[in-house]
Order: structure tokens, then C-alpha cells, then sequence
């Protein structure tokens, strides 16, 4: 009986999965070939998004923005896993093969001091092959994690990262160079 239970738990699954690419691919702005968007994923302006090939978006992702006119692009093979938030206010760009793990959050506009104030837009580029560890936090004052970076799980990255490093800590230190 529990395996005719998991079977059936499975088929669900896959098929909610398979309805809900299909969705958002008629809705996101572009969709590259061959993207797997999984269901429970939210976005506020579905036409700020432009997604790239061989992507996957996995459950409770949520992606939102507080301008009309802001864009995120994301690159060819990235994978945004479970619980992951993306204000993408400021605009973003990941560029190619990121892999950002669960519970990441990751902003780019502020209000300075004052939460009614209008937001400021602070643009943020993912370069290619970076990995942001679980549970990351990038606030809105970095602009750019340069090619090659690994963020560590649990950072909270305050400033820029340089190409070809590990950081990690609260706030993100350097911790080696790869």
C-alpha cells in the first residue's frame, strides 16, 4: 500500500511540475529550451524575466520587485533551488552555470534609513560560475560576485567579491583564494 502511495505522490508531483513550466513559459518575458520551473514558484512581473537554457527554477522560489521596469536576467544552466528570494528591484544579471542553494536572499534596492522612502535601484551581476551557498544573504550595497566565486553557506556578503575566491562569515571575509 506505501509503495502504490509513493508512485502515486511521484506522478503528482512530476505532473504539477510539468504544468507549471508550461505556465511560465507563456508567461516569463523569454524562456530558453529545456527549463524545469517547479510549482509553488512566484515572481511579481513575470514580463521583467528573462530565462535562459537548461534552467532550473525548484519549489517555494520566489522572485519580486518593487519597479514595473526592472529586469533579471538569468543565464544558461542555473539552478535556483527550494526557498530561494530574489529582489530583483535594482535589476540582476546571473550570468551562465550559477548555482545559487536553498534559502538564499538576495537584494538590490534599498531605503536607506527611512522604510517609506522610494526605494533606490542597486543593480547586482552574478557572474558565470559562481556557487552561493545555502542560507546566503547579498545585501543591496554589492554590485558584482566575480567569476569563479563561492559564497559559504550561512554568509552574509556586504561588499563585492572578488573572481576566483571563497568567502564566508558574517560579514563575508575572505577565506582563500582557488
Amino acid at each position: 500500500m506505501f509503495l502504490i502511495y509513493k508512485v502515486y505522490r511521484g506522478g503528482l508531483r512530476r505532473i504539477r511540475n510539468f504544468v507549471s513550466t508550461l505556465f511560465y513559459r507563456s508567461v516569463l518575458r523569454k524562456v530558453g529550451s529545456n527549463p524545469r520551473i517547479f510549482y509553488n514558484f512566484y515572481c511579481s512581473n513575470p514580463k521583467g524575466i528573462l530565462l535562459g537554457d537548461d534552467c532550473l527554477i525548484d519549489v517555494n522560489v520566489c522572485l519580486t520587485t518593487e519597479f514595473k521596469d526592472s529586469i533579471l536576467e538569468i543565464g544558461n544552466n542555473v539552478n535556483i533551488n527550494e526557498g530561494v528570494h530574489i529582489d530583483y528591484s535594482g535589476g540582476v544579471i546571473i550570468e551562465d552555470d550559477v548555482l545559487i542553494s536553498k534559502d538564499a536572499y538576495i537584494l538590490s534596492h534599498s531605503h536607506g534609513y527611512d522604510p517609506r522612502s522610494t526605494p533606490v535601484k542597486k543593480p547586482l551581476r552574478i557572474s558565470k560560475g559562481v556557487w552561493i551557498g545555502a542560507k546566503v544573504i547579498i545585501c543591496e550595497n554589492v554590485s558584482v560576485i566575480e567569476e569563479g566565486a563561492i559564497i559559504a553557506s550561512g554568509a552574509i556578503v556586504t561588499k563585492n567579491v572578488e573572481r576566483n575566491t571563497i568567502v564566508g562569515g558574517n560579514p563575508a571575509k575572505f577565506i582563500k583564494k582557488i
